[in-house]
Order: C-alpha cells, then structure tokens, then sequence
C-alpha cells in the first residue's frame, strides 16, 4: 500500500511540473517577440537592424534585372560576376583581405559601380581609396550633437537638395574625414556639411562610399521618407544585376551538422528543447528511491566551546578578574605574534606604530589599548568593570582592523 500511494504522489508531482512546462511554452509562443538589436545586414533578418526590407526594395529598384543575394567572398565571386554587373556590401565595419580587396578593384576598373556602406574602412581598400572614417561623436566642440536628431541631405543638383532626411543621431554619427578628392565627388553629407556618401571613380567604374550603414536596415528603410534616402542612394547604381553579398556582415551561414540546422529552424529547435528537457524530467523523477528513507543521525556535539564557557564561569565566580585578565591578554598577544609578526614583549613606541599601521587602526587606538592592557597588569587585582571594559576593547580593536600583513 505505501508504495501504490508513493506512485501516485510521483504521478501528481509530473503533472503539476508538465503542466506548469506547458504554461510556460504557451505563454512563450503566443507572448510578444523580443527583438534582437544587433546589427546584421541580413537580407533575410526581420530584427530592427536585418535588413529584409532592402531586400524586397532591391527588385523595384532595379526592374527586370536579377538581384541575387549571396554568402560569398568578393573573391569567390570573380568567376561568376559579369563585366559591369553591380556589387553590394553592407557592413557595420569592412576589412577585406588582400585577395577580395583586388578583385573588387579590378571589376570596378573594368567598368562595374559597387556600392559599399560600412562605418569604417581598413586594410588595403582604405589604403587604395584613401579612405577613412571619423565619428563626429567624439568631437567636443559638436555642441549640436547633443540632439538626439541628425539630418541627412543630397548635395548633387540632381536631386532635391533642400530635402532633409531625419535618422537617430546615434546611428549615422560617421562621416568621412579623409578621401582622394582627386578622383571623388560628395553625394551627401550630415547637418555639419560633413561628407557621408561620396563617389570614387577607378578605371572605367565608380565605387558609391557610404559611411552610415544603419539607414540601409529595417528600421529606417520601413518609413517613407527614409526609403527615399535609400532609393535615392541605390539609384547611383546603374540598372544592372546586382550582386548582394552578406558575408562581410553576417560571415558564413552554412548549417555544418544537423544539430545547427535544427537550431537555426525555429520549430525544429522548440522541438528539441521539449524533447531534452522531456528526457531530464523522465530521467529525474525515475532516478527516485524506490526504499525507505534512511534516518539521518545527527553527528556528535562538539563540546569544547561548552567546556571553556564552564571554566570561565568558575573563575567569574570565583572574582578572579586578574587571572582572567592575564589569560586574555597572553591570548590577545598570541593573536598579534601569529598575524602581524609583531612581539609585544617589546611593546615600546615603535611597536605601537607598526601594530597601527599593520592592523589599520589609529596610533591613538592602539596606544589607548596598549595603555588599558599595561595598567591592568601592573594591578595587584582588578575589579569587574574593568574586565569587562579590557574586553570590550579588545574585541572592539578585533573588529574592526584590516588584516594586511
């Protein structure tokens, strides 16, 4: 009978804890979704900063033209780009190696426009575009920069250049601080007149720079007036086949095992989370004892603290404060021998001044206890007021100093 009645009370543990599991995942599932602020670029990244929305703006823009979207390294890319065809990097900051770097050259000398939006160049492109970026944050006299607005323009007469486009000043502080103006001209700049988009013409092409990669993502490009911007920016491009790829901002995507696959399926990883966490709940409530629990025996007393406190009584009792006096304060010496290497037999000037600073209590604390301590011991007795005042004192000066040895 115990053992049916043990069962049942397992059973209705499992479906209190399956139940209050099962409330969890449906207030997980139905609740609202967090979002992730990280920025990725990804064309298919529905987070603030993914940018899904470029994506489904890419074809409009360039109508009856292919926009692929690809995990590639520019160099990977040679064999496949076609002469002029158009190539996209989105990134939060660019550094391309050496091979990619060349590759990129020679297609847009061969006549190719590629657009590049990141906050900051380095390595041999920086180097061959003398590039470089400043955040303009970091700048104290920007007295204006404390406004949580920035505003963007066009300064190409083409384009409507009393149109300001308004971004969060956190996200598009960048601008470019240095370029060869030989061979550049500005697109845009910020409300400091300071340069964001410009173009750089190599060979027979044209590289369109930005700095300010955050307005390509999905928070900004949903609103109306900064699709614009984007629009206006992507229409430096000439309407060709454009060549998008992420792998300067998300890297490589390929699911090497199956685990990562599974992981990077919604579905499929809730369901491989009910499933583990299913198997450590079966796991935990089959590992029970099936027996009698085993009585715990309590361990024997230590009684030595009980002894020391009946002795002392004996001596409180008996009004033998001196000897109790003495007995505490050999122990009190014994305590600052074994933690400040100090002697007290020596207790002169110089031990109180490096007892102070060994102990971190004032040269005035410490002489007025070693004082209290040496009048006592010159005492042929002593009363119990002043036990219990040689007490307090020395428990006061235990207390509070700093063990520093």
């Amino acid at each position: 009978m115990e053992k049916k009645g043990g069962m049942k009370r397992d059973w209705k543990y499992i479906l209190y804890l399956s139940l209050a599991f099962g409330l969890f995942l449906f207030v997980k599932l139905m609740g609202p979704k967090d979002y992730d602020w990280t920025p990725t670029y990804a064309a298919e990244d529905k987070n603030p900063f993914g940018a899904y929305v470029l994506n489904e703006l890419l074809p409009s823009l360039f109508k009856g033209k292919k926009v692929r979207v690809i995990n590639q390294t520019v160099y990977e890319l040679k064999d496949s780009v076609k002469q002029q065809e158009n190539i996209i990097v989105i990134a939060h900051s660019l550094s391309m190696p050496k091979e990619d770097t060349e590759v990129l050259l020679k297609h847009a000398e061969q006549g190719a426009t590629i657009l590049i939006s990141a906050q900051s160049f380095r390595n041999k492109l920086a180097d061959t575009l003398k590039l470089s970026t400043y955040d303009y944050l970091l700048e104290k006299n920007m007295a204006d920069a404390r406004r949580d607005t920035s505003f963007l323009k066009f300064v190409n007469p083409r384009f409507d250049t009393s149109q300001h486009y308004v971004f969060k000043r956190d996200n598009v502080h960048n601008y470019f601080a240095r370029f060869d103006s030989t061979r550049t001209t500005i697109i845009a700049e910020n409300n400091f007149h300071q340069p964001i988009t410009i173009r750089t013409q190599w060979g027979k092409g044209n590289f369109i720079l930005n700095c300010t990669p955050l307005v390509f993502t999905n928070i900004y490009a949903l609103r109306r007036q900064s699709q614009q911007f984007v629009a206006t920016t992507l229409s430096h491009l000439p309407v060709k086949d454009v060549y998008w790829t992420e792998y300067y901002s998300v890297g490589r995507l390929e699911a090497s095992t199956p685990l990562r696959f599974i992981l990077t399926h919604e579905p499929l990883a809730w369901a491989y989370y009910i499933l583990v966490i299913s198997l450590l709940l079966f796991m935990i409530f089959e590992s029970k004892r099936k027996q009698r629990i085993i009585p715990i025996l309590p361990p024997l007393e230590n009684t030595s603290l009980e002894f020391v406190g009946t002795i002392g009584n004996l001596y409180y009792q008996r009004s033998d404060h001196k000897n109790i006096a003495e007995k505490k304060i050999l122990f009190f010496f014994e305590q600052l021998r074994s933690k400040y290497m100090l002697n007290p037999a020596s207790a002169s000037q110089n031990f109180a001044l490096m007892l102070a600073k060994k102990s971190g209590r004032s040269e005035e604390d410490v002489n007025s206890l070693l004082l209290t301590i040496d009048g006592i011991r010159k005492e042929e007795s002593i009363t119990a007021p002043m036990l219990i005042d040689l007490n307090a004192a020395m428990e006061k000066f235990n207390d509070s100093v700093h063990f520093t040895r």
